[in-house]
């Protein structure tokens, strides 16, 4: 039996286990003592590690909750490198952060430390400063696609339909070349979802129609165009990305039907306000209101506790990594800590010109002096 099925009895086992282990930081009450706090660094491990939690992990989610406020309260009263990284951490956990941002906020904390090694700092700063080089030169060859470039395209390319053909063509003589023709169908497949997600909502613009929550997200996880992106990214992975593996993402296994919830709700939770004030489909937030008779912000609350959930079922999919390899399981953990970037603090997708201009900024221009 997988340890990502929801009928294993390995969460549960792993939750006896972690109590166990717990077990002598909790006082009587099998609350966390206080005393726990006089160890920062411990306390602040401890919290990035609980997010890793799955189903039936209750004590992993007493552990997020006592040292986040705690570390909360600690962060006023520490020297700034370690102020900066619990900061960091409560913002974002280092589950749902982007790797390559982690290293650029972590290589500015490391350089405050007083004992810092100068050379494994230096080291950093290269392996930074070399992968930032090369994005910059992938950067540059997909520039020619920008909008302000379209006087200089040939016709077809002004037509959107003839250039999603033209385009899918190339890439099928591409994959034809690496004998992996196969990945073309399942682009194509994924193109038409999109594209008949697209216009089922706009029939329920035309109609003024709210579905149900089941109804919007049958449709609203598939116009998120997450599995699109994904697909995609899986096309240009190579040989490492499978005939068998398409086969298991286009089955919707368990943890891209959760990431596809991630990026669908918190896309909808931030932006709904901005996308109602024009005429707009109706989002996650309309239709959980109008279905269960409660509030925006209870709307709000039961929608953040939904992406908690495929939080959790993203972590028993990344348990198990048999039934693909794992650097497709890390492409799809990836897209979705770009939903937690792009939307936790507001709509950076629509709103790009704040933090998240800020974030590619960091990524792609500012290189560590040597």
């Amino acid at each position: 039996m997988s340890v990502s099925d929801s009928s294993s009895p390995v969460p549960n086992a792993c939750s006896n286990f972690y109590r166990h282990v717990f077990k002598k930081f909790m006082n009587e009450e099998g609350k966390f003592n206080d005393t726990l706090v006089t160890n920062v660094e411990g306390m602040l491990s401890l919290y990035e590690a609980a997010h890793f939690r799955i189903h039936g992990e209750d004590i992993l989610d007493e552990a997020i909750a006592f040292t986040y406020v705690h570390l909360k309260l600690m962060s006023t009263k520490l020297s700034v490198p370690l102020v900066a990284q619990i900061n960091n951490s409560l913002k974002r956990s280092l589950l749902k952060s982007l790797p390559r941002l982690v290293a650029k906020h972590y290589i500015s904390i490391y350089e405050e430390h007083p004992s810092h090694d100068k050379n494994l700092l230096l080291f950093a700063k290269l392996d930074f400063n070399m992968l930032q080089k090369q994005h910059q030169r992938e950067v540059g060859n997909v520039s020619r696609w920008d909008i302000s470039c379209i006087n200089f395209l040939p016709e077809y390319m002004k037509f959107c339909y003839q250039a999603l053909l033209d385009v899918f063509k190339e890439i099928e003589q591409e994959m034809d070349k690496e004998g992996r023709s196969f990945c073309t169908i399942y682009a194509k497949n994924e193109m038409k979802r999109l594209v008949q997600a697209y216009f089922a909502e706009a029939k329920w613009l035309n109609n003024n129609y709210t579905p149900t929550m089941e109804e919007y997200m049958a449709v609203a996880q598939a116009s998120s165009g997450y599995r699109m992106v994904t697909v995609m990214a899986f096309v240009g992975m190579g040989c490492i990305a499978t005939e068998k593996d398409f086969q298991w993402f286009s089955d919707n296994p368990k943890i891209i039907d959760a990431a596809t919830k991630i990026s669908r709700l918190m896309d909808d939770i931030v932006s709904n306000e901005f996308e109602q004030k024009r005429e707009h489909v109706v989002s996650a937030l309309e239709c959980y209101m109008k279905q269960h008779g409660v509030t925006k912000e209870e709307a709000i609350n039961e929608l953040y506790k939904k992406v908690t959930h495929a939080w959790k079922d993203i972590n028993e999919e990344l348990l198990d990594p048999t039934k693909v390899s794992r650097p497709l399981l890390t492409t799809v953990l990836n897209l979705s800590r770009v939903m937690d970037v792009l939307y936790k603090d507001g709509d950076g997708y629509t709103h790009s010109d704040r933090s998240t201009k800020n974030d590619i900024i960091a990524l792609l221009l500012n290189s560590y002096p040597i």
